[in-house]
């Protein structure tokens, strides 16, 4: 008797799960875009001045335009790796595949035919997250790819939590969210112009201020803040907090090549994208007797520097691991055998740098080998290009980033008085010259320039330099008031981003230490330089 073959009905679940995913990326999209809008709308007054408005908008449209191009791409290799998926699935099972879109064997016609998608039938037979992830793990040169983006993530991760909690941006989670879903390039950006949107911290009451432009979704804000109660200003956990955390995800992604085609893959590989959300969480599900409060932003400046610094060398060790297996396993013999009239088994010998040279070509080949590769391949490489132009427009120091990669670089001492102390020389030189030049005389009643003092019009220009409004025009009669007046907390200089020139050597150092230790390594350096450049 012949074997009779069993029709089981194909789950939904896989297909359902797919299209969640597409909605969620959606979502989450218009979610930060929502948030980008909130720090456009809330900008300060100060930031509408004709040296920083023109910058900041062709800086935003730069990265914009680097997010599209992200996006892009991650549709692109998405759609070219699951029409190969499909083509091998529609062989195995002798699927007929469909010659047009809407012909008679056409991809979208409606009815039973010959050519028609089985999509429900090909995601239940296919597990295509693990097929993907599992393509980027089992080959060295391969790995050296994915492994360089998953770095990264740590490195931008932590970034994202400190810069996102001190300029007081909300819905963080979905910028981590889509660097998990689409990729770290497309989130990176987008971050990058929420951040030159948010020069300074934004106030507590933002969602009240932009309500008639950005209207609230619902109170899940006030729900989290009941859950977890706000920490004071300037708290951070202690560095043992981060550490941990750190040597949790780094261990993860340690294991991921050793976990290929093993049932844990999938439980290793989840772990490895779910740990980045913890630096996010760190600061609000702690008690506070976990972490220090800091009264000066320059007093956090030598933990920063120590985590990414910690992260860069962690980074940078996994990366020559990487590197010199994927040599290893890509270098070819340095003897082989050519077959020819003469002499039909001829040895030949390969050079040293014949050896290497096709070892590197077949490393950084392996992008245009499968569309799985090609995804993380682009996502490094557009990734490491938004980092180096944002070390350039934002000025980074060398040393800061050479110190927040370097292990044993001596750490550079800041005083927390140094910033305020030059700003207030840079702002005195223009009173110092109206002093030096001599009062002209006038007709009328004299004015006070008998005691070298400016006059009133020069007076309050120099005031609309400094960026402070004149409150009180001064009298004879306040002189003593003048001598004895202390500035008040809403005319000290409050904490934000100063305008900097485009430093393309900053630039051109991120790209080689990303070049020379990897895109984590790379991160580690600009992002270290950049909490504590404020």
């Amino acid at each position: 008797m012949a074997p009779v073959e069993l029709q089981t009905t194909a789950s939904y679940l896989p297909t359902g799960v797919v299209a969640t995913h597409v909605f969620a990326v959606s979502y989450i999209s218009v979610v930060v875009l929502r948030t980008v809008y909130r720090s456009y709308v809330a900008l300060p007054p100060s930031s509408a001045t004709r040296s920083r408005e023109p910058l900041r908008q062709g800086y935003v449209q730069a990265f914009s335009l680097l997010a599209l191009v992200s996006l892009a791409a991650a549709a692109y290799f998405s759609v070219s790796f699951s029409s190969l998926s499909y083509r091998v699935w529609a062989t195995e099972r002798g699927v007929e595949l469909p010659d047009s879109v809407f012909g008679d064997n056409g991809a979208l016609r409606g009815g039973e035919h010959p050519g028609r998608l089985q999509i429900v039938r090909w995601l239940n037979d296919t597990p295509l997250y693990r097929d993907a992830l599992e393509i980027v793990a089992e080959k060295a040169r391969y790995f050296w790819w994915g492994q360089q983006v998953n770095l990264a993530l740590v490195s931008w991760s932590t970034y994202l939590a400190i810069e996102g909690q001190r300029r007081k941006i909300s819905n963080l989670w979905a910028y981590l969210a889509l660097a998990q879903m689409v990729n770290l390039s497309y989130a990176q950006n987008l971050f990058f112009v929420t951040v030159l949107l948010t020069p300074v911290p934004l106030p507590e009451n933002v969602r009240d201020l932009t309500r008639s432009s950005v209207p609230t979704w619902g109170r899940y804000a006030q729900l989290v803040a009941r859950v977890f109660p706000a920490k004071p200003e300037g708290f951070v956990p202690k560095p043992a907090l981060y550490l941990f955390l750190l040597v949790s995800n780094f261990v993860a992604t340690f294991l991921i090549p050793y976990a290929s085609n093993t049932p844990s893959f999938m439980i290793v590989s989840i772990i490895s994208r779910a740990l980045p959300f913890s630096f996010l969480a760190l600061p609000y599900i702690i008690p506070e007797t976990w972490g220090n409060v800091h009264r000066h932003p320059h007093d956090t400046h030598a933990t920063y520097t120590t985590l990414f610094r910690s992260i860069s060398t962690i980074s940078s060790l996994l990366h020559v691991k990487s590197s010199f297996f994927a040599l290893f396993h890509n270098t070819p013999e340095s003897t082989y055998y050519r077959h020819s009239l003469l002499h039909p088994f001829e040895e030949e010998h390969r050079s040293a740098l014949n050896r290497g040279s096709t070892a590197l070509s077949r490393i950084f080949g392996a992008v245009l080998e499968h569309p799985a590769i090609s995804a993380f391949g682009s996502d490094v490489l557009l990734s490491g290009l938004s980092l180096g132009i944002w070390a350039a427009i934002r000025g980074l120091d060398p040393a800061d980033m050479l110190g927040s990669s370097v292990l044993f670089l001596p750490q550079k001492q800041k005083e927390p008085g140094a910033v305020s102390v030059s700003r207030k020389e840079e702002t005195e030189k223009p009173v110092k010259q109206l002093e030096a030049t001599p009062a002209t005389r006038r007709r009328g009643r004299p004015r006070r320039s008998e005691n070298n003092t400016p006059d009133l019009d020069e007076t309050s220009a120099v005031s609309k330099r400094q960026g402070r409004s004149s409150r009180k025009v001064p009298t004879n009669g306040d002189d003593a008031d003048d001598a004895s007046y202390q500035p008040m907390g809403s005319d000290q200089m409050e904490e934000g981003d100063e305008n900097a020139e485009d430093d393309w050597e900053a630039g051109a150092l991120a790209w080689g230490l990303i070049t020379a230790g990897g895109l984590g390594m790379g991160s580690a350096a600009i992002y270290g330089a950049e909490v504590i450049a404020r």
